[in-house]
């Protein structure tokens, strides 16, 4: 109780003292308020008149209020029960930052894009100025073109090389060019022949025949005396033959052979194989040797009967025994001394390649035989005669003006072979010079020259000293032997002809 008057005292005191504030402040302010006279009293009220009345009651101010917050918190009820994912999808289509990074690729692209329209565009003014500075295109002259009328050579064609460069022509006459030349080896033709004969250039052939350096030199004092006569492949092949079959071969029984060879039109190699297969009674050998054409009369019989075997050449017929000293002795001595056996190989000569080689390089100094080309002679083995190269010399043929003048070598050239009822004249064309052949063709057409053209992939001349065989220093490939119940088809090679 005591508490209760104490507090109720305290207030009260408060009380007192807060209103003795009031009066205080009161009695400031209207000291402090200046003096209004009457008009100015007036004044304010007119004043206060023409303001304009209060928007509404405060009571129904609260009202509306209270309404409004009701209102607003069923708004707020339904909006929550609203699906906003449809529109927060779109939302999240219009993010800015994402806008913004569209904007910024799309900026990127268009400068690319400006940059590489700009290069065409300056592409272009580069054209346009080149355009300007081509000069106007004026077609070539037009070129004589023929059609081709496809024909036989001659029978017994005279060629004429003509080798057609881009700039000009050279003439070749392979029978004229040779002619000098083997008329200066006729001259001396038995200087030409082996007289001492060595194993070197023959030794790695023979080694690779024999099977050792050794074997072939044991061999070499039996076929040297026949290198005159025969291809020493062929000797060697022979001798290896007769050796095998315990025959004992020598210079003599390889001579005898050497003619029975030459008068059969065969090779040594095959009659010492053959002579070797009837020391064995093996006759087939032989008489798939014989020269004759007419199966009904053949050059060559052989018959054996008990212990006796009868052969025949031609007309002539010999009885011997089945031995095979007998049946060899027939061959080198019965067969071998009969007229048109005996000494044939005396008819012929095989010449020293080395000696040719040797006297065509004195002649290649002189102009009078070489020409317009400078010449090279060369041993190649495998090749039975001497090959001469030939490289055109500078100046050597004629250029297109030259030729086209009316007293011009080629000219003249082109009415000798017309001229000839069999001369024809081949155009050897290189790739690059097909103009220049087709105004060569259009002079010899007016002419009225049998001609034909090929292509010439590069100018690589070579010609043949025919007339004089030279040993080949390597061995001659084996022909294939057709199998058995197989025709042999022979196909010629095309023989070319004129256009």
């Amino acid at each position: 109780m005591d508490a209760v008057t104490n507090v109720v005292g305290v207030l009260m005191i408060v009380l007192v003292m807060m209103a003795l504030n009031t009066a205080r402040t009161v009695q400031k302010i209207l000291s402090d308020l200046p003096p209004v006279t009457k008009e100015e009293h007036e004044q304010m009220q007119a004043q206060i008149k023409a303001l304009p009345p209060p928007p509404a009651d405060p009571k129904k101010i609260e009202e509306d209020k209270i309404q409004a917050e009701a209102d607003l918190k069923k708004a707020i009820e339904q909006l929550r029960s609203v699906d906003t994912s449809d529109m927060a999808a779109k939302m999240k289509f219009m993010d800015l930052d994402s806008f913004r990074a569209k904007l910024e690729e799309a900026k990127k692209k268009r400068d690319g894009e400006k940059t590489e329209l700009d290069k065409l565009l300056a592409e272009i003014e580069r054209l346009k100025a080149l355009l300007d500075e081509t000069p106007v295109y004026e077609p070539p002259p037009p070129k004589y073109v023929r059609l081709p009328n496809p024909r036989p050579f001659p029978e017994k064609a005279v060629k004429t090389r003509v080798l057609v460069a881009e700039q000009g022509v050279l003439m070749l006459n392979e029978q004229e060019f040779v002619k000098p030349i083997i008329d200066g080896l006729d001259k001396v033709k038995s200087q030409l022949e082996y007289k001492e004969t060595k194993i070197d250039p023959f030794k790695d052939m023979l080694t690779k025949i024999f099977g050792s350096p050794q074997a072939a030199q044991q061999a070499w004092p039996e076929i040297a005396p026949l290198v005159n006569t025969f291809q020493m492949d062929q000797v060697a092949n022979a001798y290896k033959a007769l050796a095998a079959a315990g025959l004992q071969p020598n210079k003599a029984m390889l001579t005898a052979l050497g003619d029975v060879t030459l008068a059969i039109r065969s090779n040594l190699q095959s009659v010492a194989e053959a002579v070797v297969a009837a020391t064995k009674g093996d006759l087939a050998k032989w008489l798939a040797l014989d020269p004759s054409k007419d199966p009904l009369k053949p050059t060559l019989k052989a018959v054996q009967e008990g212990n006796k075997i009868t052969f025949t050449y031609g007309s002539k017929t010999a009885e011997v025994k089945t031995s095979a000293k007998d049946v060899l002795n027939y061959f080198i001595k019965d067969l071998a001394d009969l007229d048109g056996v005996k000494n044939r190989g005396r008819s012929k000569v095989i010449y020293d390649a080395f000696k040719i080689q040797a006297m065509l390089e004195k002649a290649a100094s002189s102009p009078t035989i070489t020409g317009a080309f400078a010449i090279k002679p060369m041993i190649r083995p495998g090749s039975t005669t001497v090959q001469i190269a030939l490289a055109p010399k500078a100046g050597g043929g004629e250029t297109l003006a030259q030729m086209q003048a009316e007293g011009s070598n080629y000219q003249r050239t082109m009415r000798q072979i017309k001229g000839d009822p069999n001369g024809v004249a081949v155009f050897q064309v290189m790739s690059n010079a097909f103009d220049t052949y087709l105004e060569a063709r259009k002079i010899a057409d007016d002419i009225g020259v049998p001609a034909a053209w090929e292509f010439l992939a590069k100018l690589d001349l070579t010609v043949n000293v025919n007339g004089y065989e030279v040993q080949r220093f390597a061995e001659a490939p084996k022909p294939v032997p057709p199998k058995p119940g197989q025709d042999t088809v022979t196909i010629k090679p095309p023989t070319g002809g004129l256009d």
